[in-house]
């Protein structure tokens, strides 16, 4: 909690504006949020509540600009391009156990130093 109000000429005071962007950074941006969540498990029922909700300025910023079937037909793209797949289900594939990771670095060392690899 600040100790004094700011100034009207704080530099540091925070300031949200929006900014012109170029042709294709909306699209870009909607699908990077949809890919984001359909990576996480949502589903296209799911997904619609945050572009239908105006809670969510983002999403239903490009809801309202584009429309509900291109929205629709994005999330349908992402999903088939990545609707069978989690971040979570990833990362238990490909990353060993925490405790596997620890009893490796707990190993004494080649030389009989100390133990761990110095990771």
């Amino acid at each position: 909690m600040p100790h004094k109000e700011t100034e009207s000429d704080d530099p540091l005071e925070l300031v949200g504006m929006v900014l012109a962007g170029e042709p294709g950074e909306l699209e870009l941006m909607a699908e990077c949020i949809i890919e984001e969540y359909v990576r996480l498990g949502w589903d296209e029922k799911r997904l619609m509540t945050i572009f239908r909700s105006p809670m969510f300025l983002a999403t239903h910023r490009i809801y309202r600009q584009k429309g509900e079937p291109w929205v629709r037909e994005l999330i349908g793209q992402v999903l088939a391009k990545w609707g069978g797949y989690k971040f979570a289900d990833i990362l238990v594939r490909e990353a060993p156990p925490a405790c596997a990771i620890m009893d490796e670095m707990m190993q004494p060392t080649q030389d009989g130093g100390d133990y761990g690899r110095g990771l």
